[in-house]
């Protein structure tokens, strides 16, 4: 089984880490500028679409000023051709806060920055084999304009008001070295409500909820805890991850999973919401979820799948199931290379799909909990 994708993840967030190269970067994004930003508060923008979904009855209806925030750092999904996107929205960051962010708009207020990532380009040259850029620079330019957007943020907008960090994959990595630079034991963490990472590896020792990749900040284990954290990789229970999977990790160190619909633990039903038309975030990278009569909505939420977070051989996962699932909906979501299915990386595509409107119903009552505090 190949194990090399979740390998090359994890190398990118040690070369993260060490930012000491830095690559001829063009003029950064000026964050002062509402160009600079996928979604912001106040506007008509890609996360204010339709979000009517089929048989999910009545949706939530957004508050007119949520009382916490939500950053949102996407994950990698720009089919730019270079190593570096390039500053616009276009058609894969607008797909991608429709199907990961905007339904957060009932809970928080939504912050959503573009930044110079690595692009899907570079990502499909990696996995075969091929150039590389410098990553530890390559990875400067995205972490610096994130860094720019998040203090451009603290400055004008959040006012004292707690937040959720929210990435995904290259996003979550990104978030991991600013919350541990900024947040991790420092005064700026007491405005975090929690922070939602899927897609990355979150770490603690063996055993353990907290220690490894954040020194005091626990995994979240119930919906009124605040101050922790949400991580998780997704796969089919039938197709769990390969041997090496967290063979990239530090020794005695283990992932952590965090199960949104069971924080406790245990396997719970998922409350999932997908495109109708099977869209995920890269859709020529997947195999797309499929609806035998898709309704008019442009989105369709399933019954029948369940999560828990399953630890085998010493690999922690989100482990999906659809036994007993909607007989019109297939499970998609496969992450696909070159045409077959990569045990590497599972469901990784959908991972917050999976779960969003158990995230929704979280950011809730982890808003609520925050705002009780003395």
């Amino acid at each position: 089984m190949r194990a090399s994708v979740w390998a090359a993840t994890a190398a990118l967030a040690l070369l993260a880490s060490s930012a000491s190269a830095r690559a001829q970067a063009p003029t950064p994004p000026d964050y002062a500028l509402d160009s600079a930003w996928i979604c912001r508060p106040g506007r008509d923008d890609a996360c204010t679409v339709d979000l009517s979904t089929a048989e999910a009855g009545p949706l939530p209806s957004p508050h007119s000023d949520p009382a916490i925030d939500c950053f949102y750092v996407y994950p990698t999904i720009s089919t730019a051709p270079g190593d570096s996107a390039p500053i616009a929205v276009t058609e894969d960051e607008a797909r991608t806060v429709r199907l990961q962010l905007a339904r957060l708009r009932s809970v928080c207020r939504l912050y959503a920055p573009l930044y110079r990532q690595l692009t899907v380009s570079d990502m499909k040259r990696r996995l075969e084999g091929g150039r590389t850029p410098d990553l530890p620079a390559a990875m400067a330019l995205a972490e610096d304009d994130v860094a720019a957007a998040w203090a451009r943020y603290l400055e004008h907008d959040n006012a004292g008001r707690g937040v959720v960090l929210i990435g995904h994959s290259q996003g979550a990595l990104i978030l991991q070295g600013l919350i541990r630079d900024q947040m991790d034991g420092q005064a700026l963490g007491d405005r975090l409500v929690s922070a939602i990472l899927p897609g990355s590896f979150v770490t603690a020792p063996a055993g353990q909820d907290v220690g490894g990749t954040f020194k005091t900040l626990p995994a979240c284990r119930a919906k009124i805890q605040t101050g922790c954290v949400v991580a998780f990789n997704s796969f089919r229970a039938e197709a769990p991850p390969p041997e090496a999977y967290e063979g990239a990790l530090e020794a005695g160190e283990r992932a952590l999973c965090v199960n949104p619909a069971a924080l406790a633990g245990g396997r719970a039903p998922l409350k999932a919401y997908f495109a109708a038309d099977g869209t995920t975030i890269i859709p020529w990278f997947s195999a797309p979820p499929r609806v035998a009569a898709p309704d008019a909505a442009p989105f369709v939420a399933p019954r029948g799948l369940t999560a828990a977070c399953v630890r085998e051989d010493g690999a922690a996962y989100l482990s999906i199931s659809q036994a007993g699932a909607d007989d019109d909906f297939v499970l998609g979501g496969d992450f696909l290379f070159q045409g077959e299915r990569d045990e590497a990386m599972g469901l990784h595509l959908i991972d917050l799909e999976l779960v969003m409107g158990d995230l929704v119903e979280l950011i809730g009552a982890q808003g609520a909990a925050y705002l009780a505090r003395p």
